[in-house]
């Protein structure tokens, strides 16, 4: 459709994606089908308004003719419309009454206009905010099904434009190239037309510019392509470094990064400029190069024009009325031969979207649900190997963890330790071995079940900027209110509470930027408090914190930790002395394992660490 739509300008091939995000507009096949007709009455009134100029001209300004308009012989179509055709020409211009006819007549037609630009440039405007709110509910839904690998591998500004920009361009510009397509090739046909009736051989001359204008847009079609996707490209690059200025503000200003952050904006800035700039050139060029095409086809015209009527071939009206048709043919024409960016661009936001669209899905085989977890834990000969690292993350990991038993691991960074945890709730997959939990695979487990299982508290702690209530019941949706006030009471949060007007309903700002280091790991052990997983994941939880919030969330931890399976990876051997077991890694593997005591009686490589813990 779009091939044919612009007479081979673009491909099958270039119009792919974008037919595909036509999906999204179909449903509003009626609205569309209304614009169209009023797109065709645009259409129809732009052509009749320049075949009005002849006989103004011709019929306007002579003496009324007062006789009456012959019957019909009625012997065919052609003579039955011919009639009715002179009737209506003669109540217009044939009578006394075209004083005031004529003018009425003539803004009527401009009124109708009016009303079909109103009615088609809304319709598809309403359907355009609509399918892009729908897309745009999709990739966020197809967000939320990826994998944790495409959140590591992609930046968050990457997905921004996607979901902003590319999103908006894909729709709005295809509504926008829909109306200019439709109206604007409506209108040269139809002024077209009315040059055939008035003078078809001037009308040749004229329609030697059309190839002629297609080629220009063909050249800059592809001369365009690759700027225009660099520039899509440069506005994702933008959006990352606006944004990671904007999460790690403290880090710009703690080691004076504001030169550093001003020139990577800088340059990803000039980029975008360099490039908007050689899109700009190209348009202003073209402009100019399209007028003195249809300037030079209207000198000719003028020209022959001229000596036709030095022979009596035309008339002052026909004349007149082919050059305003003529004239108004160049802005849509214009229009037309303009097309190929605002679609070039189309096409490649369209692309880009699918391409998001298409990414592979986090994999959930599983179809088993489980119900009541005991906790028992296994490990069995895993590795894991990243792509962009030479060495296995775990190499023949095997481990056995028993139901309520507290389980550390520990090792120098680059261990493994954090891969092992990562492992369970499949946020990293492995490339060998499986891992059960009590028995059962936990690729066979609905991955949605399975991560109900779980709770974790990282030193990464994330909250969302909502109110301190929101944030605690994110992981109990249904929890009341009393239920969040006892999390965050045994998460030693009562006097945050107390303290501010608004208690469980205060504002926390981005990511909890109103609270204290400690106060954020604890909304964040309240918030699994509540979600009452049976298997608790600790990730360093206390690694960044003074002593005094050390002690405080430790507390929170202890009570968190009661009757639950625990994992915990530390890198303060202090805070894991009470463990059960000690599992010491290093390089991927266990090298050693052990309750506290005894790994000290080793004197091996747990004990070199405790004295190194000590010493700091």
């Amino acid at each position: 459709m779009i091939h044919k739509l612009t007479f081979g300008l673009f491909s099958k091939k270039d119009a792919e994606s974008f037919m595909r995000l036509m999906g999204y507009v179909k449903p509003y096949k009626a609205r569309i089908f209304l614009a169209l007709l009023a797109i065709i009455g645009v259409a129809f009134t732009e052509s009749y308004l320049a075949a009005f100029i002849a006989p103004l001209v011709n019929q306007g300004f002579a003496i009324p003719d007062t006789r009456e308009t012959p019957l019909p012989a009625f012997d065919g179509i052609a003579a039955t419309l011919k009639y009715y055709k002179d009737v209506m020409q003669h109540a217009i211009w044939g009578t006394e009454n075209k004083v005031w006819i004529v003018p009425l007549f003539f803004m009527g037609l401009v009124i109708f206009r009016g009303i079909c630009r109103f009615i088609s440039q809304y319709m598809m405007s309403w359907v355009s905010i609509v399918a892009i709110s729908h897309l745009r509910r999709d990739m966020f839904d197809k967000m939320l099904d990826l994998p944790s690998s495409y959140y590591q591998n992609t930046s968050s500004g990457h997905v921004l434009m996607n979901m902003v920009q590319m999103a908006d361009s894909s729709i709005n510009n295809g509504s926008e190239v829909f109306i200019v397509l439709t109206r604007d090739t409506l209108i040269v046909l139809g002024l077209t037309f009315v040059l055939f009736y008035l003078n078809w051989q001037l009308t040749l001359i004229v329609l030697i510019m059309f190839p002629i204008l297609s080629w220009l847009s063909r050249y800059y079609r592809d001369k365009l392509k690759d700027i225009i996707n660099n520039a899509q490209l440069s506005i994702g690059s933008l959006n990352n470094t606006v944004n990671e200025t904007h999460q790690g503000h403290r880090v710009v200003k703690l080691f004076g990064g504001q030169a550093q952050a001003a020139k990577r904006f800088g340059q990803v800035n000039d980029t975008i400029v360099r490039l908007s700039k050689k899109i700009t050139q190209a348009s202003a060029t073209r402009s100019p190069v399209s007028e003195i095409i249809g300037s030079s086809a209207l000198a000719v015209v003028i020209f022959i024009a001229l000596w036709q009527s030095q022979q009596g071939l035309t008339t002052i009206g026909e004349f007149m009325a082919f050059i305003v048709a003529m004239m108004q043919m160049f802005g849509p024409i214009k229009n037309l031969a303009n097309i190929s960016i605002p679609m070039q661009t189309m096409f490649l936001a369209a692309d880009s979207v699918c391409q998001f669209l298409d990414e592979k899905n986090e994999e959930n085989r599983g179809t088993i649900r489980l119900n009541q977890v005991v906790g028992n834990l296994h490990f069995e000969n895993i590795d894991v190997q990243y792509a962009s690292e030479s060495k296995k993350a775990l190499d023949n990991f095997n481990l056995s963890i028993q139901a309520g038993e507290k389980i550390a691991l520990v090792g120098r960074s680059g261990s493994g330790k954090t891969t092992a945890v990562n492992l369970l709730p499949r946020f990293v997959q492995p490339t060998a071995g499986k891992i059960t939990i009590d028995g059962v695979d936990i690729n066979d487990i609905e991955i949605g079940n399975l991560r109900t299982q779980f709770a974790l508290v990282s030193q990464d702690t994330f909250l969302f900027d909502d109110t301190l209530f929101e944030n605690v019941r994110y992981s109990s949706p249904q929890a009341s209110e009393e239920q969040v006030r006892q999390a965050l009471h045994a998460a030693n949060l009562s006097t945050l509470i107390e303290q501010h007007p608004l208690g469980l309903h205060q504002p926390i700002g981005a990511n909890g930027s109103q609270l204290s280091g400690g106060q954020r790991q604890r909304v964040s052990i309240a918030r699994a408090i509540l979600k009452d997983a049976p298997i608790l994941l600790l990730d360093e939880a206390t690694s960044a914190l003074d002593n005094e919030s050390e002690k405080l969330v430790q507390q929170a931890l202890e009570r968190l930790m009661a009757g639950r399976t625990s994992i915990i990876v530390a890198h303060r051997l202090s805070t894991i002395e009470q463990a059960d077991r000690i599992i010491v890694m290093d390089e991927g593997k266990i090298i050693e394992e052990g309750s506290h005591q005894q790994l000290l009686a080793k004197n091996g490589y747990y004990a070199r660490l405790q004295s190194l813990d000590m010493s700091k």
